[in-house]
Formats: structure tokens, sequence, C-alpha cells
């Protein structure tokens, strides 16, 4: 049984799991809104807050408590992406929470995958005390947008994948000629910007490095987008509002980056807390001779303004590296240097889900895509910016392993935003 979601309600959670998605992680981008039982009044939203301080829960209930600091609570309902945890983890179980202060009704989209709270949960303790507790499936939808690469992480033991690349009319994403070479629009990188910020991880190739000392850090874009666009092409070859689709996974958080990104107030909280919005920076090293002193000095600014060490290094173990170079590195990484072989794929998928990433951005290199897009499965996905005024006469084409299969389209002034994923055989 399920009651139908308001579509106040819908939006609140939608808005709310955005502003979570790039900033909460390791713990899942779950929002919560609380409704007064008897008018359908919205008395608080929330997000999960950066990791360690409260869950979307608690943050709900600590607005609400500012507004009724002592007594019993007015009749409410609470509705929330993801079942209750209840277990301790850095915070207190939520399921606790919502035994002291007894919602009306509390619907949740997901259970929870993982096992501390599946094996224990909460649900049947609440229904016991005479909460009506249940699972809406609209609700579901809006999980599936934002919370997969959590459920990936822990059913899967790897972050959920989103490969981009940018494409010239051709369909080449380099000219092959050891050039950096800008082929995105000043109108897509304002999205693409926003992007970055909600992925865990963004990880490039040797080649990418060698040639264009990339940075990968998020940064808040000077002003709001200029333009608003909208889907193109749905699955059924209609024209789609990306805020009531039905796109899951990787599919459906790109659609809300498109939607999102010109919101003003949602683009006041980016900017404030931009430092807690930086993603991971993952990079897999050519040999020594071949990074320039540039590269290093770039990560190494990129840290001193964020203030944390925030790069991960992935070397080639077929190839030396001096002691000094590696203590350069060792002073910019996260984590410990990890030498690998880059064509092991179960390997490289270990460390990343070591270091507790739900969703990494590949940007760049056949290396990288044909290491990754033979395991792209239902909430991966490729995204494909293609010009419509960058010409190369010939290039390199991206060498995606497995069947192609398109999403969505999007215009984003000169440029065509081409969402899909890998269908495997």
């Amino acid at each position: 049984m399920s009651s139908s979601l308001p579509d106040t309600i819908r939006e609140e959670l939608t808005r709310y799991s955005f502003v979570s998605t790039g900033y909460s992680s390791p713990n899942p981008p779950v929002a919560c809104v609380l409704e007064d039982a008897n008018t359908g009044e919205i008395l608080t939203s929330a997000s999960t807050q950066k990791s360690g301080k409260n869950h979307a829960e608690r943050e709900a209930y600590r607005l609400l408590r500012e507004k009724f600091p002592t007594g019993k609570l007015p009749d409410h309902n609470a509705y929330v992406t993801l079942e209750p945890c209840s277990h301790y983890g850095k915070t207190p179980p939520c399921i606790d929470l919502f035994l002291k202060e007894r919602p009306v009704r509390l619907e949740y989209g997901w259970k929870d995958p993982n096992p501390l709270v599946s094996a224990h949960s909460g649900l049947s303790k609440l229904a016991e005390t005479g909460v009506q507790v249940f699972e809406n499936p609209e609700l579901a939808e809006i999980s599936s947008r934002f919370l997969f690469g959590f459920k990936s992480r822990i059913e899967k033991r790897r972050p959920a994948f989103l490969l981009k690349t940018s494409l010239s009319k051709e369909g080449y994403f380099s000219s092959g000629e050891g050039l950096r070479e800008k082929i995105s629009s000043s109108e897509s990188d304002v999205f693409l910007s926003m992007l970055r910020a909600k992925v865990d991880a963004i990880l490039v190739g040797p080649n990418t490095v060698r040639v264009d000392d990339p940075g990968l850090d998020f940064r808040v874009p000077s002003s709001l987008p200029k333009i608003n666009p909208r889907i193109l092409l749905g699955s059924e070859g209609t024209n789609v509002n990306p805020s009531r689709s039905s796109y899951k996974g990787f599919s459906g958080l790109v659609s809300a980056v498109l939607e999102y990104s010109s919101d003003q107030e949602l683009f006041r909280i980016h900017k404030e807390k931009e430092k807690d919005y930086q993603p991971l920076r993952v990079f897999f090293l050519p040999d020594q001779n071949s990074i320039s002193k540039n590269f290093l000095e770039k990560q190494n600014q990129i840290n001193d303004r964020i203030g944390m060490k925030n790069a991960a290094f992935f070397l080639d173990e077929k190839k030396s590296y001096d002691p000094s170079f590696l203590s350069i590195l060792e002073n910019l990484s996260k984590f410990s240097l990890e030498k690998v072989s880059f064509s092991d794929i179960s390997r490289i998928l270990g460390v990343l889900h070591s270091w507790e990433i739900n969703t990494a951005l590949v940007e760049g290199g056949n290396l990288l895509y044909k290491l990754f897009s033979p395991i792209l499965s239902e909430d991966d996905s490729i995204l494909q910016v293609r010009s419509n005024t960058v010409s190369f006469s010939k290039g390199i084409l991206p060498e995606w392993k497995g069947k192609f299969s398109m999403e969505w389209k999007a215009e984003l002034g000169s440029d065509l935003w081409e969402l899909g994923r890998c269908l495997q055989d």
C-alpha cells in the first residue's frame, strides 16, 4: 500500500537530493520532508550533511525542533528517499528518532542495501508502535536518480560510472596531434562544471595527463547558465521534461544537472560550499618524463585552494619512477600511491571501492574508455557532448566496448548532449 506523492513533496525531495549529491559522500545523498498531517503544509525539508554530520532525517527533525523546542510535535508525516538507518555509525540510528517523535505516517523510497540495515530493519518496530509505514514507488523514482552510486558501492563493490567525451562534428574526441583542444561550447562548460560537483571522483588516463595538464577540480561558474536545456528525445521518441522523467542512475542524475544548474538558490548553495563539493581527482599516470611541472604545480595549487589533499594516483607497474618524484606525488595525494597494471580492471575497481567512491566520472582517453565500458550496467551511462561547430579533418574515435543504446538527447547552445548506456551481449 502507498499513497500518491504530492507534487510539492516530490519537488522538494528532488531538490534536496540534488543538493546532497556530491556533498554527503560516502553517505548516500538522502532527502527528507516533514509534512503537517492535517494541512499538508511542508514543515521542514533537509538532506544528508557532510560525513559525520546529521543524516537527512535528523537534520529535518532538528529544524522542526527549532520551531517546536519542547513537547509533542504537531501531527506530521515523514517522507524519506531511503529507509531510515537502524545501526550506529558516526551518528545514532535514525529509526530511533522516528520511534521518539512518532510521525503519523512514514513513506520511504528504497530499502537500504547496507547489510547493517537490512539485517536489522527497524521498520517493523516502528509499525508496531502505530506508525503507518509505506514503501512508495513514486519516492523510489527519486531514489533511483540519486542513490544509485551508493547502491553500486554496497552491492557491486565498485562505483557507478559515467563515461564522458566531447566530440567534433565528425565524432572525434581528439585530432591525434598531441595538442590541447577545446571542443565543448562555453554553454556546455557551465553544466559540465556542475556535473563535476555531483560525482565523488573524476578519472583521466595517461595521455590526457600528458597532453592537457588537467586540473579536474570543481569551480563554480562565474554566472548562472544563460540557457535552459530540455530533453529532446525520450526513450519513445517524444519530448520529455527531465524533472518528470523516469530516467534512472546516471541518466537521471545528468538530467537533474540540466534541470537545476540554472536555479539561483541552488547555485548560491554550491558557491558557498564550493570546497565541500570537490571530487577526488584520480590520475592514471604516464611515464615520469611525460609529466610536466605545470601539472604537478596545478595539483598543488588546487589542494591549497580547497584546503585538503584531494588527488590520487595510479602508477603503471611496468614503468619506474624516481623516489623524489614519488615523494612529490605522496605530498599531493589523499591516499597511498597505487602501482597496478592498467588493464587489471578487478584490481582498479577494488581500489576505487576501498576509497569509498559511490560515483565516478571518466573524462578521458581510450585507455579508460576501453577499460570501463565493458563493465557498464543499468545505472552507468555514456555522455557524448557533440559539437556542431568544431571540426577535425581526421582524429581519434572513442573506443566504446559493447552495444550503445541512446536514452535521451538535449540541445545546449551549439552542442548536442547524447546520453546513453552500453547494453552488453
